[in-house]
């Protein structure tokens, strides 16, 4: 019994410390995830900024005042970038010409004008053609330095016209596991070329040397590693390749593990003598204990999560039924933790996808009142202002998340008012309300962008006229929402592919986002309505080629009555 005792206990702790290093790493990885997704941004926001752009395209002005002034409004510009964000040391512009625009944060005697192998830098980023790639200088083992590359190209001629690289502030990395648990000391950092990034603990990483860390092959895993007696964990960051890697020597691992063995052993030889003399009422006295510890076991096991066993024994089983519910209260905190982790992400997942929205539409909105003041050179600017008014309200105006479909009809209505300022009498809008749906709930802005990739992706590829038809109806508790163009429809492979990213659930799309993808109003628009009620409503497209385009939205029926809300 006490070797068997052993032997599962030692089971159990490599099984809950595989399984705690997995959520330490996961962490980790979600952690670098929003790390590198915030390096993207700003590089993105640095590749669309108009001084910049003006300054690689016209790289001649033959005026020393105004290059002057170029130059130190670009500074200014990345300066302000590399001062108020703490992961970036350096940002530098590179011209075809070898013309560098450069700023740093003057913590560091090294300047990316002096360190970085330009010539190494631009062909790593001409692989990726014009994408975001990571790329690493080193030396003995160890990454000196990280860039975030990518190639710029002239936004009309889409010949390449300069190189955009940002210097990583390689000691903010250790952000991602800092103020974790303290237990995983040996926490390390490698690139795709196993060199090391970060480390928790440089004092101890003699372990590198070892022929283990270079059979990493799979993109996680967590296995015992004889070569090396030790747990060894890790898991790949699929943009960068690098890899998060802990190390836990067995005999830290199961010190608990040989500690009970003895426990064991010595328990053992007391009960094979004290058993002698008094069999039954010792025998008693851990049966009906052992019995209580069970009972609450099973009710853990039944999801009564919170379990208190009532026992003042102030022997070994008292322990035992101590830590039991200690642990069942632990078990219970850490549940209600996760649950609200889970509900305060899914919430941010919500609104991020929805602040996409407002910048994309203003654009095209701000577009159309162009072309109008280009044309027509007054009057109706001041009609055009004034729905686009009404739409920003609608955006970020009240606190109500909900709105009737009547009103979100009319406001796709005037957003059909702005475009027809530029389409003049192209766009045919027509609407159909059936029964009582015009007073069904939904989220705020929902028609809207799919009216918009109505007119954009089909109208505006027409030469004539064309109608867009927007309906709603309530069939079986369920509101149907269709917004339809004669537009030149999409072709099978595209419909098919743009269906399956539509049908895929939240978790799984979240993991396969990505910066480039084309219909981002309709796959926003599908991720608020799965956020918002589940994986089982959102979008759905069919398509004719040549014909039309049909967008159906389906969703819960949830109207607002004099009690509240009913379905």
């Amino acid at each position: 019994m006490g070797f068997l005792s052993y032997k599962n206990s030692a089971e159990t702790v490599k099984r809950i410390s595989t399984n705690y290093t997995k959520d330490i790493l996961h962490m980790i990885e979600l952690r670098f995830e929003d790390y590198l997704t915030n390096l993207s941004v700003i590089s993105q926001d640095l590749l669309y900024d108009k001084t910049i752009y003006s300054a690689l395209v016209q790289n001649n002005i033959n005026d020393p005042l105004m290059d002057y002034e170029r130059e130190n409004e670009i500074s200014n510009s990345m300066k302000k970038i590399v001062l108020s964000r703490p992961e970036i040391q350096s940002i530098a512009i590179i011209r075809n010409d070898g013309h560098i625009y450069y700023s740093d944060d003057n913590s560091s005697s090294d300047s990316i004008k002096n360190i970085l192998p330009y010539e190494q830098a631009l062909e790593k980023a001409r692989e990726y053609q014009g994408k975001v790639v990571w790329y690493t200088d080193s030396s003995n083992g160890f990454v000196k330095h990280i860039y975030l590359l990518r190639t710029i190209y002239n936004q009309d001629t889409f010949k390449e016209i300069g190189l955009q690289a940002i210097l990583v502030n390689k000691d903010f990395l250790r952000t991602v596991y800092d103020g974790l648990t303290k237990s995983v000391q040996n926490i390390v950092i490698l690139s795709d070329d196993y060199e090391v990034i970060a480390a928790r603990n440089y004092d101890n990483l003699d372990y590198l040397n070892s022929t283990t860390f270079y059979k990493l092959y799979h993109e996680n895993d967590s296995r015992i590693d004889k070569e090396i007696n030790a747990l060894v964990s890790y898991t790949t960051i699929i943009d960068t390749g690098w890899k998060i890697v802990t190390y836990v020597p067995l005999n830290e691992l199961y010190s608990d593990a040989y500690e009970l063995r003895r426990s064991l052993i010595l328990l053992c030889i007391l009960t094979v003598v004290i058993l002698s003399i008094f069999n039954l009422s010792i025998a008693m006295g851990f049966i009906n204990p052992i019995n209580h510890l069970v009972k609450g076991m099973k009710m853990v096991q039944k999801d009564n999560r919170i379990v208190f066993i009532d026992d003042e024994r102030e022997d070994e089983l008292g322990f035992l039924i101590k830590t039991f519910n200690e642990m069942s209260k632990e078990i219970n905190h850490l549940v209600n933790w996760v649950y609200r982790e889970k509900l305060t992400r899914k919430e941010a997942e919500l609104k991020a996808l929805q602040s996409q929205i407002n910048p994309h539409f203003l654009f095209n909105t701000l577009e159309s009142i162009n072309w109008m003041a280009r044309l027509n050179n007054v009057p109706e600017i001041s009609d055009t202002v004034t729905d686009l008014s009404d739409l920003m309200e609608a955006s970020i105006g009240r606190d109500d998340r909900l709105v009737t479909v009547e009103e979100e009809f009319k406001y796709a209505f005037k957003y059909i008012s702005i475009l027809k300022r530029r389409f003049g009498e192209k766009i045919v809008f027509k609407e159909e309300i059936i029964g009582d749906a015009d007073k069904v709930e939904i989220p705020r802005l929902l028609i809207q962008p799919l009216v918009e990739n109505s007119v954009y992706h089909g109208i505006e590829k027409l030469r004539g006229k064309g109608e867009i038809i927007l309906s709603a109806r309530v069939e079986e508790d369920i509101l149907i929402i269709t917004v339809m163009d004669t537009g030149p429809g999409i072709e099978a492979p595209e419909l098919e592919a743009l269906n399956r990213r539509l049908s895929l659930d939240n978790d799984t799309y979240f993991k396969e986002l990505s910066d480039s993808r084309r219909s981002i109003g309709i796959e926003n628009v599908n991720r608020r309505i799965r956020l918002f009620y589940g994986d089982n409503y959102g979008l759905k497209i069919e398509s004719k080629l040549g014909e039309y385009t049909k967008i159906i939205v389906r969703i819960p029926a949830k109207s607002k009555s004099t009690e509240g809300y009913y379905v």
